[in-house]
């Protein structure tokens, strides 16, 4: 298939613009193609027909401005997005976009190649320099890599822009220059009058970012930060005698970090790091709810016996994040998994407090989180690893395999050796949780009739006694199968 020359065939004057005809100049591979073509009174029905001759659907992602989106049903399976020239004319449609990198075209020609790959689905295209449209500079700023917006207007035209401009610069490692940062300055509180759900994802591309906690940063320096989340304004005056400058927000920003650094390092971080990354989330996801875990310390601040305190802070900041997620339009998956974490998020240090964690302690643990575990354990692993420095974390990795030290009474919260001896536990866990194969383990081999029904007995707590022994066993691998767990239960008869 010659895809360019199926779109001539069509359309006889067509331009390759937007973030595909960028990442073709930086030599970078694209999934998503966007065109622009002259207006015309037959521009649906020629869209049509190219989606015929594509073999792809065809549905209007915005009907009133005529963009269509194709998306092919077979392989290489390319998502073609195709639109009029907006203002009538490729000129008037280049000014109207946002940054000036994204504010090029191309003419294609039916000799055009997209080369696709195999295994990704994205593609690569030759693109000649000297025949592309540039009317605001963009060239010149891809070579300097800045991201520029195209005129001071863009942010009020559309205020999902002022994320944009951190997610493109994020994806490509570029800097947004200090004029674009000024206006998002002036222009951040109008993000909220924008879609929600363009908000979150813009957000959720951002974090996929490496260094994601760098652009958060830099979002709160210029004002951004805590206009798409206001509930974490109050975090940056809030215990700055624990947390330094900028209180919990600079610890709430070193959690990310830390995140950046374990997705980054998964095999030298964690054991078992392959089985891990199956029973994970999107990191994307983690990253977010690590944005909030701490969401509601400020509201739970309080002196109690002269220390300051944040008890329930995890339970109310569950009920906050879900708040949070519901206006930004995340799934109800979404919403349910962040908010069960954060609400817990304390446990595995609490359990990381006892001197002896014993198979009892640990299957409590796992059943009570259930598909939860990993996603927790890895939320917790970066806010513990948030209390040392990063040079300290990186000498701390090969003692993290070791068998959990006591505790010495009295060590701060900040402790190095506490910190060391908390991530040996979460590690432990990690490892009995992969080994042990909990997530099928997780699976009740009997329930409570199955109980009343073998031993003839009532209904009342020795019926949960005697799951709870069966379960146990479930765990320590010395039952694998339902007449297993019935032969045991007639023992406890």
């Amino acid at each position: 298939m010659n895809l360019a020359a199926d779109i001539n065939c069509v359309f006889k004057e067509v331009y390759l613009v937007g973030g595909a005809l960028r990442d073709a100049l930086l030599k970078r591979p694209f999934k998503d193609i966007d065109l622009a073509v002259p207006p015309s009174a037959d521009f649906k029905a020629r869209t049509q027909r190219l989606a015929r001759r594509l073999g792809a659907s065809c549905f209007p992602l915005d009907e009133e401005n005529q963009v269509y989106r194709l998306a092919q049903r077979k392989a290489p399976f390319c998502q073609l997005d195709i639109m009029p020239f907006v203002g009538g004319s490729l000129g008037s449609d280049l000014k109207r976009r946002d940054f000036t990198i994204n504010a090029l075209a191309y003419k294609l020609t039916p000799g055009a190649v997209f080369t696709p790959d195999r295994k990704t689905g994205n593609f690569r295209l030759r693109v000649d320099r000297s025949a592309v449209t540039d009317l605001a500079g963009g060239l010149k700023d891809l070579a300097a890599k800045k991201v520029r917006p195209v005129s001071a207007s863009i942010f009020a035209d559309d205020p999902v822009r002022l994320l944009r401009a951190f997610r493109v610069a994020a994806a490509l490692d570029f800097s947004i220059t200090p004029e674009a940062l000024k206006a998002v300055k002036n222009h951040s509180a109008l993000i909220t009058s924008t879609a929600q759900e363009r908000v979150r994802e813009e957000l959720m591309r951002l974090f996929e970012s490496p260094v994601s906690h760098k652009w958060l940063a830099l979002m709160h320096k210029y004002g951004l930060l805590c206009a798409v989340f206001p509930e974490l304004a109050a975090q940056e005056s809030c215990a700055t005698a624990y947390y330094g400058k900028g209180g919990v927000l600079t610890h709430t920003l070193r959690v990310v970090q830390r995140l950046d650094f374990l997705f980054e390092n998964l095999p030298a971080c964690l054991p078992g790091h392959k089985k891990v990354a199956e029973l994970m989330p999107a990191p994307r996801t983690l990253k977010f709810a690590a944005l909030l875990h701490d969401i509601a310390k400020p509201p739970k601040a309080a002196m109690i016996n002269g220390r300051l305190r944040f008890f329930g802070h995890e339970e109310y900041g569950a009920i906050m994040a879900e708040k949070v997620m519901e206006r930004l339009r995340f799934s109800r998956d979404d919403i349910r998994l962040v908010s069960k974490i954060i609400g817990t998020h304390l446990r595995p240090g609490n359990l990381a407090a006892n001197d002896v964690i014993s198979d009892r302690a640990m299957f409590r643990f796992f059943r009570t989180m259930g598909e939860c575990t990993i996603p927790l354990l890895v939320l917790s692993w970066a806010d513990h690893a948030s209390y040392v420095s990063a040079g300290r974390l990186g000498t701390m990795l090969r003692r993290l395999q070791d068998q959990p030290a006591p505790l010495t009474p009295g060590l701060p919260y900040n402790s190095p050796k506490k910190t060391l001896r908390y991530m040996q536990v979460l590690n432990q866990l990690f490892g009995v949780y992969i080994n042990k194969n909990m997530k099928s383990r997780s699976a009740r081999l009997i329930d409570g009739n199955d109980v009343i029904k073998t031993l003839k007995l009532p209904e009342g707590p020795r019926v949960g006694e005697l799951l709870e022994k069966i379960h146990l066993l479930q765990f320590e691998g010395k039952i694998k199968t339902r007449d297993q767990a019935l032969k045991a239960l007639k023992g406890m008869g």
